[in-house]
Parts: structure tokens; sequence; C-alpha cells
């Protein structure tokens, strides 16, 4: 071969997963304001795998936005008549927000679970910041809970959110979310 290095180097950027785009866009055109309240249907815009991850390619729910195979559902009783649904084990979703101040913050998350539900965690930049949260039993997919986490502790700044679904319940599920609601409390 005449070029070694040059075919080479060439090959490397076709093949390199760091020379493919794994941005994400968020949701609005710019990112989720904490203190402040993120739908869980709005994650950040972005390819399967880079911006969200689904066990099936299926959205059993419907497309309230782009086609995706997130599961959105449509409630009544969710704040903005949607949610995210059908959750299943290592599942997650990225949202890009800006933590406005520094401090402990504490989170209001809305779900609804038939049967005791799973585990999940949010984390900021790879960094899990709130440990497990647990499903409890609402006694239907049809009833929202409102539980929350507190001394959450967070930097002022700009960060990728990962929600991580990470351990199936009693509901073979995690929950139906709603979203989360982050309010300083020192």
């Amino acid at each position: 071969m005449k070029y070694p290095l040059l075919f080479s180097i060439a090959l490397s950027v076709l093949v390199s997963p760091s020379a493919h785009s794994e941005e994400t866009t968020p949701f609005s055109g710019k990112p989720a304001v904490i203190p402040g309240l993120i739908e869980a249907e709005h994650w950040d815009k972005g390819a399967p795998g880079v911006a969200y991850y689904d066990v099936d390619e299926e959205n059993r729910g419907e497309n309230y936005r782009e086609e995706t195979q997130v599961d959105i559902e449509k409630r009544s009783d969710a704040s903005n008549g949607h949610g995210v649904g059908w959750t299943k084990e290592g599942e997650w979703l990225i949202y890009t927000v800006e933590v406005k101040e520094s401090g402990t913050y504490e989170i209001s998350i809305p779900v609804a679970s038939k049967k005791k539900g799973g585990n999940f965690r949010i984390e900021f930049d790879g960094k899990d910041v709130t440990g497990a949260i647990s499903i409890p039993d609402t006694t239907s997919w049809q009833k929202l809970e409102t539980i929350s986490q507190k001394g959450v502790k967070l930097e002022k700044g700009t960060f990728k959110m990962k929600v991580v679904l990470y351990e199936n319940g009693e509901s073979n599920s995690i929950a139906d979310i709603d979203y989360f609601k982050f309010v300083k409390t020192k």
C-alpha cells in the first residue's frame, strides 16, 4: 500500500467511537434549570444509546415527541399530561441541566407502581448523587404518589443528568415517572 499511515488514520476515524458525535441537546433548546421541575418525558434530543437507552425498540406508549423507543404514557394525572412508563432494568435517560446554586436539594418525584417497584438513581456527569431511590407500591399504575430524595448535594454548573433505572421490583418494572422537582433546602 502506498499510504499506510494515511489509511490507518482514516480507518481509525471510521471505527473509533469517539470519532462519532455523542452529543445530546436539551429538549427545549436550553438546559433545564435547577432549582426547578424537569418533566420525565423531556429528556435530551439525541440518538438511542446516546440520549437514552430502552431495552426494546417499540414505544409502548405514544409519540408525544419525535419517534422514540422510550415509552411515553399519556396520563390525566401527570403534570404535563404525560410521563415515562413501562420502565425496565437497564434503561436510562439523559437531561442537560443547569444548577443555578450550589447546595443541598430535595427531589420530589411522582411515581406509580402496582406492587413494589424497582430502584433507580440519578447521576450528574457520571457521579451518583442520590443513591438508590426505591419505588413503593402505589396500588395501581394509574395512581401517582410523590416520593422524595433528601440531602442531594449539587454544585453550580451545567451537567448531564442521567436517570439510571437499574433494578426491577416485584412489579417486574421500575415505575411510571411523572417529573423530577428540585428544591434547594440549604
